[in-house]
């Protein structure tokens, strides 16, 4: 599959839910667009998103102002769709989104070792978005894993796909060396109502 399915339906249900999502996020998704096809692509992305029915423009966004949080999926879908992008490309995008966000910037003086940035996770999660609650469930620093946790968002599996690569983003910041992210449990497998994500490094 070359890009994430979505109906006309779960598109007007996911942008009339609640929650908001911070403008500084989908600058990030700007930003991978222009970095991987320039002002063409921006415009071709902007254009899926008219065909989606929710027509949006990236450079209008506001770091600070905060979008219907159905805006966050939707972009991400339709990236994924001009550039033709599977899985783990997904992943390797929300990999290098930490970045260029310049929230993520402010938390830096936290992100002293895998262990204490994770601990900081939830507040920076609280930063981003208005719904959801990330926690960490387990730090073992001796075997060098932590396990988080994420509630009361499950809008679309391509969220999932990039929520794990932005979490490798999140530790290669401060450990630099192989990191790994694998969603133990997810919601839209029927596993459990929540998403569980398993990182080594």
């Amino acid at each position: 599959m070359l890009h994430y399915e979505i109906t006309k339906e779960a598109i007007n249900e996911m942008m009339n839910a609640p929650g908001e999502v911070c403008g500084a996020t989908l600058k990030t998704d700007k930003d991978f667009i222009l970095k991987k096809g320039g002002e063409e692509k921006l415009k071709e992305v902007e254009k899926e998103l008219e065909e989606m029915g929710h027509p949006f423009s990236y450079k209008k966004i506001e770091n600070m102002k905060f979008y219907p949080w159905g805006r966050r999926v939707l972009s991400l879908v339709a990236i994924s769709r001009v550039f033709k992008m599977d899985r783990e490309e997904i992943k390797e995008m929300g990999m290098n989104a930490p970045k260029k966000s310049f929230l993520v910037k402010l938390f830096m003086r936290y992100f002293l070792t895998p262990e204490s940035t994770f601990k900081k996770v939830s507040s920076l999660w609280r930063q981003h978005h208005t719904i959801g609650r990330l926690e960490v469930i387990r730090i073992n620093k001796e075997e060098r894993n932590t396990s988080l946790r994420l509630y009361n968002l499950n809008f679309h599996p391509i969220f999932c796909d990039y929520l794990c690569g932005y979490f490798i983003g999140i530790a290669k910041m401060v450990e630099g060396s192989q990191v790994t992210c694998e969603e133990k449990k997810c919601f839209f497998k029927g596993e459990s109502f929540f998403h569980e994500f398993f990182l080594t490094w």
